[in-house]
């Protein structure tokens, strides 16, 4: 009887007005209450009211007291968690509705669809929330979403690579992927009025995988009557088709890579520059930059190499296990004797190198590649497991040389260019780094460590007492990797300055690097311009590119395991992660990686205790498991929406 009475409307509004007022954001739970955090408090959220907003909700809420228990009860929306999102359609009572991806909780949103756009359950949308109750003037506002356009139908077979790259896109609308390689007119004019070496009739060979076809790099090499080896890294030129600033050039520049994906390949540059023309083709002659090096027999890189301009012919298009068997002496492949003496004279500096590095500076962890080897539905059918062969390490040293040859050149010609760097351990962090590394008998100095010199040293040393455990702690006390526009070490590669010009087809990083060191050879460094922009975006991209591979790559592992959660099939792994909610596993049979909750260790959950810093997991004050272990475990949930595996120690 009170339902249209003018005073008792009066009255909540009066009250209402009353309230105190809090901003927060909005945190949902397994359950269907939730909380809305502030800056120093959390304050609960009752079932009802959780129907009126979505977990990350920016909201203004009225604070009430109920039996005593203050609760937030939500009024007006500042900012929403999710305008745009991408899902997968569902039908309920014949309406279409949507679940927004992760972190969202809640029921289905209700959907309106253009009649242009013809949807079915199981296809992946891209969509909008068009109406928020917190927006609605009616006590029973809901939440209401607009069908903008179909990612993938549900019968797609690439749905995984179309679902991760919208979802990417939309999420980074500034730094979008690409999703095919750039439009390709066959047109290319060269530019012929740099004059170059005609090396064409000097042996270089390359080495790529069976089924490269963007080879960038060919080799050649002899040894010297002094015993040094003398090495040329002839690398291809595609600046002398795209100019800078061009519209192909600009085009590079957006992509910064060429993206290789599961069995999907988006080129940097046209497929008729990086797969013909400015690719080192058997039997072609290609314009190439030269660097020619000495290498003592002890493997020491000489200083003062050369760079050049020249035209090569590669008199050899080679793969990995065609050279590494002939090296092994395992190939019924039989390459001419100068050819064959040329391989045997690699495969004898590569080792050389390798000595020589881990005495000097230290060797990478010799961790397997895995390769996922798809169907013709591109689904997985079986998991490559690739350790470094021989003839890629014979290439890989090779590069190294060339790369590292090129940022000494930069750093003396220019100071400048694109450089990839990684400043070792944190200077804040090393006081304490010191004192961890007493207790373990390793004895530095503070600023020692702080040094290029004293980063590998600690490195060797770690690896002389195989002290796997501590090398994974000391992770947490390194700067990360960097891209900088200035000459800055590489305590990794235990070097002052490392900038790679050996890869222009593939990244517009080495590109760059290839106009400037193309202007030094022509003495006139300062016509190119590097700036910090160019190289803060370059690393976003190379960022953006890992997170997108990533997603695809968990998508398709969710479905190639899916089996192994219904068998409980029991899968080997190592623990190379500890963090606050469990720890990560990564399967050495296949390579997947699986999150083991810190719920799983023990029933009681007071009882368990992790330690980031220390790497381990308690149980009752007993150390369970640290990283590093080795560990037997089974999976026991893949989570599409999540892109997720989880499993437990078994």
């Amino acid at each position: 009887m009170f339902k249209d009475n003018a005073l008792l409307a009066q009255l909540k509004q009066d009250i209402q007005q009353t309230l105190p007022k809090i901003e927060g954001r909005v945190k949902a739970t397994d359950k269907s209450y939730g909380f809305l955090e502030t800056e120093k408090k959390s304050y609960f959220i009752a079932p009802p009211m959780m129907k009126k907003v979505m977990h990350g909700d920016i909201i203004e809420a009225h604070l009430r007291e109920d039996k005593g228990k203050e609760q937030a009860e939500p009024l007006n929306l500042v900012s929403p968690a999710v305008k745009h999102f991408i899902a997968q359609v569902s039908k309920q009572k014949n309406k279409i509705m949507l679940m927004p991806p992760a972190p969202y909780r809640g029921p289905a949103i209700e959907t309106q669809t253009d009649s242009n756009i013809n949807v079915t359950p199981g296809d992946y949308v891209q969509a909008t929330i068009i109406q928020h109750p917190l927006k609605q003037t009616e006590p029973a506002g809901k939440f209401l979403a607009k069908i903008d356009n179909v990612i993938a139908k549900e019968d797609a077979i690439d749905t995984p690579w179309l679902v991760s790259l919208a979802k990417y896109n939309l999420l980074n609308p500034e730094q979008t992927l690409p999703t095919q390689s750039p439009e390709d007119t066959g047109e290319w004019q060269f530019d012929e009025s740099i004059a170059r070496d005609d090396l064409s009739e000097q042996l270089f060979f390359t080495i790529d995988g069976p089924s490269t076809k963007d080879m960038d790099d060919a080799i050649n090499i002899c040894q010297l009557a002094n015993g040094h080896w003398q090495l040329q890294v002839a690398v291809a030129d595609p600046s002398a088709y795209i100019a800078p600033g061009s519209g192909e050039d600009q085009e590079a520049a957006a992509r910064g890579y060429t993206h290789y994906l599961p069995k999907r390949v988006i080129s940097m540059l046209p497929e008729s520059l990086s797969y013909d023309l400015c690719s080192l083709v058997e039997g072609e002659k290609r314009p190439a930059v030269v660097c020619k090096m000495q290498i003592t027999s002890r493997g020491k890189l000489l200083e003062n190499p050369t760079f050049s301009l020249a035209y090569i012919t590669s008199a050899a298009k080679l793969n990995y296990q065609q050279v590494t068997e002939y090296i092994d002496d395992q190939s019924t492949w039989q390459p001419s004797s100068e050819l064959g003496k040329a391989l045997t004279q690699l495969s004898e500096l590569a080792f050389a190198r390798n000595c020589w590095r881990a005495k000097n500076t230290q060797l990478f962890d010799s961790r397997p590649d895995y390769r996922l080897v798809l169907n013709d539905d591109l689904r997985i059918e079986s998991v490559d497991v690739q350790h470094q062969s021989i003839a890629q390490s014979m290439i890989e040293e090779a590069m190294l040389l060339a790369n590292i040859s090129g940022g000494q050149l930069l750093q003396q010609q220019a100071n400048k260019g694109i450089f990839n760097t990684h400043p070792g351990f944190e200077a804040e962090k090393v006081v304490k780094l010191t004192k961890l590394l007493a207790e373990h008998d390793y004895t530095y100095h503070p600023q020692h460590l702080l040094t290029t010199a004293g980063f590998c040293q600690l490195q060797r040393e770690m690896t002389s007492r195989n002290d796997n455990y501590l090398a994974a702690r000391l992770r947490k006390f390194q700067n990360y990797a960097n891209i900088s526009h200035q000459p800055e070490p590489h305590h990794g590669l235990g070097v002052e300055q490392y900038a790679t010009w050996t890869s222009p087809i593939r990244k517009y990083g080495d590109l760059l690097n290839h106009r400037l060191l193309k202007a030094i050879i022509a003495g006139q460094p300062d016509q190119v311009t590097i700036k910090a922009a160019q190289a803060e975006l370059l690393k976003q991209q190379r960022d953006n590119q890992r997170v997108v591979e990533r997603d695809i790559n968990n998508w398709l592992y969710i479905e190639y395991l899916a089996h192994a959660v219904s068998d409980e099939t029991v899968f080997k792994g190592e623990i190379f992660n500890v963090n606050r909610g469990g720890c990560m596993v990564k399967l050495d049979e296949n390579g997947a990686v699986i999150f083991i909750p810190s719920t799983t260790f023990a029933k009681d959950r007071k009882s368990i205790k992790i330690d980031t810093e220390l790497g381990t997991i308690s149980v009752n004050d007993q150390i369970i498991n640290r990283i590093t272990d080795k560990v037997t475990i089974v999976i026991t949930n893949g989570n599409k929406d999540k892109l997720s595996l989880t499993g437990k120690i078994t």
